[in-house]
């Protein structure tokens, strides 16, 4: 089993990386044998996808883009289905983190996003991850019938009108054609205080 936390804050201190943190070690503590990453955008380099439509092509498996599959025994190989797909056919022409963060991803089982909410939707800089999992679409993943789970943690102050919709749609829709599917999303929001000291627990939001 292996799991995939990604933090998609710009802030590399702050309640995500806090709550993050948390939800790392409790990984480690409850599941010793099992395998997890933790992924901050903060640190990592991701340019906006240009909409080139390279990706759409079936470029060569050996594409420097993306490296050929690691051995099975490495913790950040592909699982089975990804593995048989031709997702690793469809590479970004961007020569950035992206690369790193797909690894990631075909490895996870699981998959955890912890994100603050901004305007009622994804701050840029994991917009700009999200829109760059384009790749994904172009190959046999997204049309897979067994999708991983992806649990969401929305990070806030709370008191903004206009919800958190459209966060849930950005992350729902772009996490899908990587081969995972929304299960679940905890509302952090005003239950974190900005020194990362959960206030009360997160309610289940309905989605």
């Amino acid at each position: 089993m292996h799991r995939t936390i990604i933090i998609g804050s710009p802030r590399a201190q702050g309640r995500c990386a806090a709550l993050a943190q948390e939800l790392f070690d409790a990984c480690i503590e409850d599941c010793p044998h099992d395998g997890v990453s933790l992924l901050a955008i903060a640190h990592l380099d991701v340019a906006g996808c240009t909409g080139c439509d390279g990706c759409k092509q079936a470029l060569a498996p050996t594409s420097e883009a993306i490296p050929p599959f690691p051995k099975l025994d490495d913790p950040l190989a592909p699982l089975e289905r990804i593995r048989k797909s031709d997702s690793q056919r469809h590479v970004c022409v961007i020569e950035d983190d992206m690369a790193e963060v797909r690894k990631h991803l075909d490895a996870a089982d699981e998959l955890t996003v912890v994100a603050p909410v901004y305007f009622a939707g994804p701050p840029a800089q994991l917009k700009a991850l999200l829109d760059r999992l384009q790749p994904y679409y172009w190959s046999g993943v997204r049309r897979q019938s067994a999708k991983r789970p992806c649990v969401l943690h929305v990070i806030g102050e709370g008191g903004d009108p206009h919800g958190i919709e459209p966060l849930l749609g950005c992350v729902r829709s772009a996490f899908s054609v990587a081969g995972f599917k929304l299960d679940r999303v905890l509302d952090w929001r005003g239950r974190i205080d900005a020194d990362g000291i959960i206030l009360e627990d997160a309610e289940l939001y309905e989605c």
